[in-house]
């Protein structure tokens, strides 16, 4: 079975941080991004840039309509994903949990969601 695995964060909260704690915490994500790896489970990892440069389309009377931001305004915004195969969801949380999002970056809102791709 195939899984999509969402990382979210606070997006604002993490860039009002000074650029030093930043980069710092970025170094411990890259670091456990090898453990993650390591599993052999992972098909496909990638961060997303900021809300900011988001683009977000719907339709409107039949035809699509974009606007600048993110699909939906929260706190909490999508800010990478991994595919992960895995026998069950058990398997699936259990390779998620290494991910650093999963380990790090509590005060920032990290967290991740595990879907099951159909």
């Amino acid at each position: 079975m195939t899984f999509l695995c969402l990382g979210y964060l606070n997006m604002e909260q993490f860039d009002a941080v000074p650029e030093a704690e930043k980069s710092a915490v970025l170094k411990e994500c890259f670091a456990q991004c090898e453990v993650l790896r390591a599993t052999g489970k992972i098909k496909l990892e990638e961060g997303l840039v900021n809300t900011r440069l988001a683009k977000t389309i719907r339709p409107r009377n039949g035809r699509p309509s974009v606007t600048d931001g993110p699909f939906i305004e929260t706190k909490e915004q999508l800010g990478g994903f991994f595919i992960v195969e895995a026998d069950s969801i058990d398997e699936a949380v259990e390779i998620a949990s290494k991910h650093p999002a999963a380990l790090l970056g509590e005060q920032y809102g990290f967290g991740i969601e595990v879907r099951p791709i159909q």
